[in-house]
């Protein structure tokens, strides 16, 4: 299967309520790389690459468990990298 890369910008009241570790615990069972950090500005970005079904899965989870923080999501397609490996918070 192709792997894809995507990464998604996640505005709103995300930060300081959990989101990151809410991810985490999202991707279990799914085959997905990469990690979720704070930005500097009050954002989250996600930056997860995997089969494009576990990508899609891990980005409905998401919101679903996180809808009433996220006031707006930025997505953008990216190339895979070769040596992705985990998924983990990135700090």
């Amino acid at each position: 299967m192709a792997i894809q890369r995507k990464i998604f910008r996640y505005r709103g009241d995300v930060q300081g309520v959990g989101f990151r570790v809410n991810a985490i615990e999202q991707a279990r069972g799914l085959k997905i790389a990469g990690y979720v950090r704070n930005e500097p500005n009050g954002d989250v970005t996600m930056d997860v690459q995997g089969t494009a079904e576990d990508v899609r899965e891990l980005e409905k989870r998401v919101a679903s468990s996180m809808e009433y923080r996220i006031n707006e999501l930025l997505v953008d397609v990216r190339d895979p990298l070769s040596d992705r490996k985990g998924f983990r918070i990135r700090y």
